[in-house]
């Protein structure tokens, strides 16, 4: 549970993760689309994605370029809701026990 958590509130720590999964949650989006509008390689994308995939919070589908014959994916944000508070980590404590 604490580990999980931790997951996610580390993917959300940095602003280029934050800027991708508010494009991804206004339409499905290519990872070219997603290089354009942050201005980062390809790499530095794919690793960005790959923990926001690992976190649950984005996701993909794949797509069929029949005009350049490749397999193109599509990057849409998942639907979540984070709410922390000091009493809901004390009741996360509670029935989870110590970290």
């Amino acid at each position: 549970m604490w580990e999980r958590l931790a997951e996610i509130l580390s993917a959300l720590a940095h602003p280029t993760r934050l800027k991708i999964l508010a494009l991804c949650s206004e339409k499905e989006r290519s990872s070219r689309e997603l290089r354009e509008a942050l201005g980062i390689s390809k790499p530095l994308l794919l690793a960005h994605l790959r923990v926001l995939m690992r976190a649950g919070l984005i996701e993909y589908r794949a797509e069929l370029d029949e005009q350049r014959f490749v397999v193109r994916k599509m990057y849409r944000a998942k639907s979540f809701r984070i709410c922390i508070s000091p009493q809901e980590l004390r009741r996360l404590l509670d029935e989870h026990g110590t970290v």
